[in-house]
């Protein structure tokens, strides 16, 4: 069976190190086991690998022990750099192998911060490539530079003739704009223009980008700076020499760790964010200014190919239909349609849905029951130019009493009227992964709602929805 979200069996996957070779994505990750670790598993870093992001091969644990860092090949010879935290401390730490399996530590090459550009505190995540206008190699680092603020985290830059040795430099990125260290940083280049990559969980939680004519700088912060929203992190991308491709994690909600569900709730959806969950990969995509989208592999997209039966009925306000297509004026109150189908467990829900001028809110419905309430919204307010995510309790006064903002998920977007809106949502379980106008990434979880049907809904204003399709994949 296709696994579009890879997770290994009885765990989760964490920061995803992308390396390509013989047409294949070569996908190292940190094996997660969480409450499920018995003695005698293999821990740290584990390999699958694919060639179409459906289906994954298992190649098990590569003996390192250790967080999130690089792969590169030097003549016949790969060289991994990690990271290891004994006794309170960051290291970096290097090894070579002949194989992708088998690895040999260098203990000498190990190091830490200098404490004296950078703290001692954060010191990890290595990210290592060959610098042609310098004629040296480069590591990144998620690291806090020296300074009297706790504002200080920042890219660290080391440079190195051979791999072994590493000179510190002054950091390449240091905004003073995150109280936490830049994760997972990486750099490449795409045409004219120079990307640099991180993760950041203070202030805001995501997978960020800065721009620039030169690898030295200095970094742009483009309109838009994250490749997805909340549940989407550390992510790290590579190239096949045609297209890019960015892997991260969209987390589980396994603990309620500070209590702020509603009293007597017994599900999942507001359970705090975790550490790992499954993977989820999109393509980059660079726009003719030089800023990046992203959307859904062609390959993912093209195998959810077979169309299931779909027929809506009205609930609310007054609709009209052809065949693919329903319209529904509604400038002054909320109108909504539903399936008479549920929603297959895996699917692809997609469409194009264009809105009248100062239209409040049109979306769709995942999961719905005939109150309308009941559901998952995805909503496109034209007036806030964003997409949202709300789900069931925050149709409820429960969740109005309990969570101190108006929604859970959102994205900026610029929504024009009178145009096509293409959206493209995929559902296996409970991961849901937006895609809007093949720019926009929403990643989101859905729990509590195991079954429900397609709602379609425009909430005082005006929607034409064209080309409605639920679709499943073969066998």
């Amino acid at each position: 069976m296709k696994e579009f979200f890879y997770r290994p069996e009885n765990a989760w996957i964490g920061d995803v190190i992308p390396y390509y070779e013989d047409q294949e994505f070569k996908l190292f990750y940190l094996h997660g086991w969480r409450e499920n670790y018995r003695e005698g598993l293999d821990k740290g870093w584990h390999l699958i690998s694919t060639d179409d992001f459906c289906n994954y091969r298992e190649h098990g644990a590569i003996n390192i022990l250790g967080g999130t860092g690089h792969v590169l090949k030097v003549g016949p010879t790969y060289h991994l750099f990690y990271c290891i935290f004994p006794e309170g401390k960051q290291l970096v730490c290097h090894a070579t192998g002949t194989d992708l399996m088998n690895w040999t530590p260098i203990p000498e090459n190990t190091f830490s911060a200098d404490n004296v550009v950078y703290e001692l505190s954060d010191w990890r995540d290595p990210f290592v490539f060959w610098n042609d206008e310098e004629g040296q190699y480069w590591m990144l680092l998620s690291a806090m530079a020296k300074g009297p603020s706790n504002r200080k985290g920042c890219v660290a830059l080391l440079t190195s003739p051979d791999l072994n040795k590493w000179s510190y430099r002054e950091p390449l990125y240091a905004p003073n704009i995150h109280v936490g260290a830049h994760e997972c940083p990486e750099m490449f280049r795409m045409g004219e223009w120079w990307y640099l990559v991180y993760s950041n969980y203070t202030d805001r939680f995501a997978t960020f980008y800065r721009m620039s004519r030169s690898a030295n700088g200095p970094w742009i912060t483009p309109k838009v700076d994250t490749f997805d929203g909340r549940a989407y992190y550390a992510a790290k991308s590579v190239s096949d020499g045609q297209k890019r491709y960015l892997f991260g994690w969209n987390p589980t909600k396994d603990d309620d760790l500070f209590g702020w569900n509603p009293p007597k709730y017994i599900g999942k959806d507001y359970d705090t964010w975790d550490w790992g969950g499954n993977l989820v990969v999109h393509e980059i995509i660079q726009r003719s200014d030089g800023t990046l989208a992203v959307k859904v592999p062609d390959s993912v997209n093209e195998a959810f190919a077979v169309e299931q039966p779909l027929q809506l009925e009205w609930i609310t306000g007054t609709w009209q239909s052809s065949s693919l297509e329903y319209t529904c004026e509604s400038p002054y109150a909320f109108a909504g349609s539903l399936s008479q189908e549920n929603l297959p467990d895996r699917c692809k829900v997609s469409m194009a849905i264009r809105f009248s001028a100062l239209t409040q809110g049109t979306g769709i419905m995942l999961r719905a029951e005939r109150g309308l309430d009941f559901a998952y919204y995805i909503t496109l307010e034209p007036q806030r130019n964003r997409v949202t995510f709300r789900g069931p309790i925050m149709q409820s006064e429960d969740g109005g009493k309990t969570f101190p903002y108006e929604v859970e998920l959102e994205r900026p977007i610029e929504l024009l009227p009178d145009q096509d809106h293409k959206l493209e949502i995929f559902i296996d379980g409970s991961i849901c992964e937006i895609y809007i106008n093949e720019e926009v990434a929403m990643s989101a979880r859905m729990y509590d709602i195991e079954r429900g049907k397609l709602g379609l809904f425009v909430s005082q204003g005006n929607a034409q929805f064209k080309q409605v399709k639920v679709e499943t994949t073969k066998g």
